[in-house]
């Protein structure tokens, strides 16, 4: 039995400490929610897992003020090799199928402009980043550390942790539970939440090794690739002065250290290369999203809610963006600044742009490997994701910069301005409710800055330079609601010199467009209008 006399109070528990964990405890403390995050392991991962964050996903991170730090541990861009190389090995020939391109050409290609860009760096490196942020603004991380049962009422969540170290157990009362504990989740399990989409696709090991390869390189510089021969399937590539190999071994449970040099070895092409084992990491690939994102006081994030492969880099950069997504809505409910109907929209935009990912991820995943055995079947579970957010065979096909950025919400949070359009993505920006807000270059005295630096901790309304009746409504608005919110006149509080904003927005020199504090348009209007303000406040937070 729960006995509340003896319960640790916190506003929200986070079960899971890895990347996307700690994003939400960032994230909910840039809020004003100091979250309590419990996780199994004794440190933050030692394996690079995932290894390139996204442009939008820096965005997201530089709004929480660590760009800079990540950016530090990364190698420069100009230092970067060569990103999507086919091989049969590293020291074999390349296949006809190579799709290499520089980081550099990624960046360009990318149509969602940005004031930042992609980060190379492993996962290992990031989360002492997300720690070390996270714990500064208050929260509570406690690694080694293990949730037991919980159970929920109507007023939050009842939980059993354990120190693994020391044995005891402590009692919790949280108002939110988020579930981050990754694709097995047993917090997805207990609450019975069924999956849905191909489902398992294989066995992978992550294999993290140090060898020298200069005699096999000759200087070329190669930062990923992916390697298909006889005696092995998968992804290599270096970080640091490590190598990772990420290697499909279909349905095998041999993981022994030995088993593992062999797969280095068939991924170089030398057998006799020595290889030191650093460490060894079984995990399963796999393709599905969760049927509910939400029930009651517990909410997934990341790999609990869907779980995709490692094609496309999309996996964590996507858990990020829940993450970021909850955090706002979360905040405000604790805050009491908006009903708990809020929390629903969360599933109701999250859950699409997983299917996105997913779908995407699906189809280079069999692309890429052809030898799989169920390839067809795989392509066709990718092709029928796809379809619920294509909605129409009219669509286009998405890009990979449309799952990174270019996903589209619809919700009771956005103020739809036309229902005609179901597209759940855009291949480019174009200023539409639900979409994320463009990126344009501003300047305040003499200094330059980004329209996404103003985004991150409130509702943010950009007019144009007629638009001061706009300011003034919304402004008095948030003021009755006590919601946070602040107002800029473009041509006022910010000049845009390359004349570029009411293009990037679609809207006029008398118009407006309101940003939520995850950085996508809730609401704009071309022109002046009289449509009254506070209704419309209401309506975006769910009230009405």
């Amino acid at each position: 039995m729960y006995n509340s006399n003896h319960e640790e109070q916190v506003p929200v528990l986070i079960v899971g400490g890895s990347v996307v964990g700690l994003s939400t405890a960032l994230f909910l403390a840039l809020h004003g929610i100091q979250p309590l995050l419990v996780e199994r392991h004794a440190t933050t991962s030692i394996h690079t897992r995932a290894a390139g964050f996204n442009a939008r996903t820096m965005e997201l991170y530089r709004q929480a003020g660590i760009e800079s730090d990540i950016q530090r541990l990364e190698t420069p861009p100009e230092q970067m090799g060569e990103i999507g190389l086919h091989v049969e090995t590293l020291a074999g020939k390349e296949l006809p199928t190579s799709e290499a391109k520089s980081h550099q050409q990624f960046q360009i290609t990318n149509p969602f402009a940005s004031p930042t860009r992609m980060a190379m760096v492993g996962q290992d490196q990031l989360e002492p980043v997300l720690q070390e942020h996270a714990s500064a603004l208050g929260c509570d991380i406690r690694f080694n550390t293990e949730l037991i049962d919980f159970e929920q009422d109507t007023e939050g969540v009842h939980a059993h942790i354990r120190d693994r170290g020391t044995g005891s157990v402590h009692s919790i009362f949280a108002r939110y539970l988020i579930a981050a504990d990754g694709n097995r989740s047993a917090i997805r399990q207990q609450l019975g939440i069924s999956t849905y989409g191909y489902g398992r696709l294989g066995q992978w090991v992550s294999i993290l090794f140090q060898t020298d390869l200069s005699h096999v390189l000759h200087g070329r510089n190669i930062a990923l690739c992916f390697v298909n021969n006889p005696h092995v399937s998968g992804i290599i590539g270096q970080s640091q002065n490590r190598w990772s190999l990420f290697a499909n071994v279909e349905d095998s449970d041999d993981f022994s250290e030995e088993r593992c040099r062999e797969l280095v070895r068939a991924a170089i092409g030398l057998p006799d290369q020595p290889v030191k084992i650093l460490s060894i990491l079984p995990w399963e690939t796999a393709s599905r999203v969760a049927t509910h994102y939400q029930q009651g006081r517990v909410l997934l994030a990341g790999d609990a809610a869907h779980v995709m492969t490692t094609m496309g880099a999309f996996g964590a950069n996507t858990g990020i963006a829940d993450a970021h997504n909850l955090a706002w809505k979360l905040a405000l409910v604790l805050k009491q600044k908006a009903p708990a109907r809020l929390l629903e929209t969360y599933e109701q935009e999250r859950q699409p742009a997983a299917e996105l990912a997913v779908a995407v991820s699906t189809g280079l995943y069999a692309y890429r490997l052809p030898q799989h055995k169920q390839r067809e079947a795989i392509l066709q579970s990718a092709q029928e994701m796809l379809a619920c957010v294509r909605k129409s065979p009219d669509a286009p096909d998405p890009t990979a910069f449309s799952v990174m950025n270019g996903y589209r919400y619809r919700s009771a949070a956005i103020l739809s301005e036309d229902d005609t359009e179901p597209t759940l993505f855009e291949n480019e920006p174009s200023g539409r409710p639900g979409t994320r807000a463009p990126h344009v270059w501003l300047t305040q005295d003499g200094q330059r800055c980004s329209t996404l630096d103003l985004y991150g901790k409130q509702f943010v309304l950009l007019t144009g330079p007629e638009g001061h009746l706009w300011s003034t409504a919304f402004t008095e608005a948030a003021r009755q609601l006590d919601i946070p919110l602040v107002s800029y006149t473009i041509g006022q509080h910010f000049h845009d010199q390359e004349e570029s904003f009411l293009a990037c927005y679609g809207i006029g020199a008398s118009g407006a467009t309101l940003i939520r504090p995850d950085g996508f348009i809730a609401w704009r209007s071309q022109q002046a209008n009289d449509q009254p303000v506070t209704t419309l406040l209401r309506h975006l937070l769910c009230y009405e």
